[in-house]
């Protein structure tokens, strides 16, 4: 599928794997992104590095294409860089797309062209003010008959109408998961609120926390999530105020062990959920042989429940 051809539809989208791309296509998008002028190509590479973006109003699908809306003169061109250089294009309704924007450090190596190992591209004591990414929940006739007050369970029934999420097509979706596995089982330090596994056995663990109720944030067990092997970790805030997320999002930023978590925050109905940081893939599974080992064994134990249906 030629790369100039991705995302003009949802289905698509939903489709994407990393094979869908064939190594013309890869190298296409290093190349365009080379073109882009010096500090356009700061401002993506640190977006698509970290997984948020700024002064913009967008959306995102399930699988990473944004949508931007409308955007900060500050970002006007950037935004004309991309589409100009083919990296974005301009859709009917005059909106910009980016397709599969915030998969790409996923499947190809930006790292030559963004620098990726040699510069830092969050300052020390900078405070990033991130835009929501709104990813729309379809409608369901189901009548969802749990309360607000019980957010995990709603958070469930979003991602199941959703279909599709981070990395792939949901296949299985857990509420309170202590454990994974019937015979070696492998126990999680913190329970996992809710845990989506996809079809290509991507394993995504959810901390859901109402700020309103706790003073707790949540970080402590993004970080244990993380350290027990899963491939992607969440944390979902119910929505209090804008800056108290903000002080959350750059905590997870400036954290070594939980800054390739994701983050969202969800308003009062859950039609849609606000994504302030896309998630990263874990990078402690690449830097420790026995976090890998773990990551090993839960992918057997998820082999073996998914052959055992």
């Amino acid at each position: 599928m030629s790369f100039d051809k991705l995302g003009k539809s949802i289905k698509e989208d939903y489709q994407l794997s990393s094979h869908d791309y064939d190594n013309e296509d890869l190298l296409r998008i290093i190349s365009k992104i080379s073109k882009l002028s010096d500090k356009n190509r700061y401002i993506f590479c640190r977006w698509i590095k970290y997984g948020f973006i700024e002064g913009s109003q967008a959306t995102a699908s399930p699988m990473g294409t944004i949508v931007f809306n409308d955007w900060s003169s500050e970002y006007d061109s950037l935004i004309h860089d991309l589409v100009d250089n083919g990296l974005a294009r301009m859709t009917e309704r005059g909106f910009v797309e980016v397709p599969y924007m915030m998969r790409w450090p996923e499947i190809v190596d930006i790292s030559p062209i963004c620098e990726l190992d040699v510069i830092t591209y969050i300052g020390d004591g900078e405070i990033v003010y991130p835009s929501p990414m709104v990813m729309k929940v379809p409608q369901t006739k189901e009548i969802i008959e749990e309360t607000y007050d019980d957010l995990n369970r709603l958070f469930v029934s979003a991602v199941k109408r959703l279909g599709y999420y981070i990395n792939g097509k949901v296949i299985h979706v857990g509420i309170n998961v202590h454990s994974l596995g019937f015979v070696n089982t492998i126990l999680f330090r913190s329970p996992i609120d809710v845990l989506v596994i996809t079809d290509d056995r991507t394993v995504i663990a959810h901390k859901i926390i109402d700020p309103s109720k706790t003073v707790h944030r949540g970080l402590s067990s993004l970080e244990h999530y993380l350290m027990d092997g899963v491939d992607y970790a969440m944390l979902i805030h119910k929505y209090t105020h804008y800056e108290e997320h903000v002080d959350t999002f750059n905590k997870i930023l400036n954290r070594q062990y939980i800054k390739d978590a994701g983050f969202a925050i969800v308003p009062y109905e859950l039609d849609y959920i606000m994504l302030l940081k896309w998630p990263r893939y874990n990078s402690i599974i690449m830097k420790s042989q026995s976090i890998a080992v773990r990551r090993s064994l839960i992918n057997n134990a998820i082999s073996f429940m998914i052959n055992t249906r």
